[in-house]
């Protein structure tokens, strides 16, 4: 590679954007003659500064040299298609992630209007494949560094949000998941591109080229946990490894979540007034903006560490409920609710999600793992062992299910802002 990749989560392009799109006659915070022309043609536009092309746009102006010496621009799948396959393509949902894809019917492809007006050059952009297409095999390079057999089939693939939506069974029009790892989002399969610039939600292309995801997202969900873990719970954290016998940091990992479930679990739907607010890198939807941060409201002389704990959970599925509700506003979601990701693994997380909801809420077998199965099925319909994806969810074992508690609900209908 020319230089190290750059985070998702990467916001120094905040000058490159207020470049691109910034500047001129503006329609919400952007120039109106790009994001129009970007919506139609798109159904979507580059308005965060994690977005993909301002980060090129960045390498161009910040390492000219580096620039220079670019053939291909990737991301991280195709890179590693590339080590394995020797083949330069990308999938038709990493295509739609740079948001220079024309997604009108018959005109599929990387779009010269959208390129020209944001300065991307065509030739950095690779071909585009179907996810379920095979791209090529395994080289003998690739083989002896990877222990398999030289010619094994290589297939595109898809990106997290892609692969976890298969994995979770939602594959159908009308099917709702929810994914709660390091970040979060709200994600609902449809067939006509719908966009909402007032709450930053997009239909996305996935792996099934007749349907779109639409698509909220949460930039820090799990990870917000995973301060509280290392800011708040310390004294618990010390009692744990006191008293329990953990053998590998991995289990010290997991068995710790769970033990602050348990340290929580008696704390009131509410946690008696205390609310967080979970951005603790900026926001994306509803509402764009880098500079937002995670608060904790309503302290009191009363509230104690576990209070603040169980408020997090609450925060961040107050959220998802905000970007469930946002996206209903246009697009019609499931009655039952289907959550994936490692936040699942958590009964106690799963039963606030659903009364914060007031919806049902169901998990799958391996809830972590989901991005995995998603690929595995991708891959057997590609080898015609399963005839359609859509029979996918017919494949996912369902392990629980959460009804909503009406005398909770009703706590969180007041306290949700």
């Amino acid at each position: 590679p020319v230089r190290r990749g750059m985070s998702y989560m990467d916001n120094r392009a905040k000058e490159e954007l207020k470049a691109g799109l910034g500047r001129g006659i503006r329609i919400a915070g952007l120039n109106g003659y790009k994001l129009l022309r970007s919506v139609m043609i798109s159904g979507a536009v580059a308005a965060s500064v994690k977005d993909p092309v301002w980060k090129y746009k960045w390498v161009e102006r910040h390492e000219p040299e580096n620039f220079r010496k670019v053939y291909k621009w990737l991301d991280v799948k195709e890179y590693l298609i590339l080590k394995t396959t020797g083949e330069f393509i990308m999938t038709e949902d990493s295509a739609f992630a740079t948001l220079l894809y024309d997604t009108r019917p018959g005109r599929r492809g990387f779009s010269k209007t959208i390129c020209n007006m944001l300065g991307v050059q065509m030739q950095h952009l690779p071909p585009v494949v179907n996810c379920m297409e095979p791209v090529g095999s395994v080289t003998p390079e690739a083989a002896a560094a990877l222990n398999l057999p030289v010619g094994t089939p290589v297939f595109g693939g898809g990106g997290d949000a892609s692969l976890i939506g298969v994995g979770a069974g939602a594959v159908k029009e009308g099917s709702t998941h929810i994914y709660l790892g390091t970040s979060g989002w709200v994600s609902t399969v449809v067939r006509k591109q719908t966009v909402d610039l007032k709450n930053m939600i997009a239909s996305i292309i996935g792996v099934q080229p007749e349907y779109f995801n639409y698509f909220a997202e949460l930039e820090t969900a799990g990870k917000c946990l995973e301060w509280v873990r290392d800011h708040l719970a310390l004294d618990e954290i010390n009692i744990y490894l006191q008293d329990k016998d953990a053998k590998t940091p991995e289990t010290v990992k997991m068995n710790l979540y769970d033990y602050m479930m348990q340290v929580i679990k008696e704390v009131p739907a509410g946690s008696n007034g205390v609310i967080f607010t979970p951005w603790l890198h900026g926001n994306r939807c509803p509402f764009e903006d880098p500079n937002a941060r995670g608060m904790f409201f309503n302290i009191s002389i009363e509230t104690g560490k576990t209070e603040l704990i169980h408020a997090v959970l609450e925060g961040v599925c107050y959220h998802l409920r905000w970007q469930l509700e946002a996206s209903e506003r246009k697009v019609k979601g499931a009655n039952t609710v289907r959550l994936v990701g490692g936040g699942a693994l958590a009964p106690l997380t799963c039963q606030i999600l659903a009364d914060v909801l007031g919806r049902e809420v169901e998990t799958v077998e391996n809830p972590q793992n989901t991005g995995t199965v998603g690929a595995a099925i991708l891959m057997a319909v590609g080898l015609k062992l399963i005839k359609e994806l859509t029979d996918a969810d017919s494949l996912i074992t369902i392990k629980a299910r959460y009804t909503p508690r009406r005398e909770n609900t009703a706590i969180y209908d007041q306290y949700f802002p």
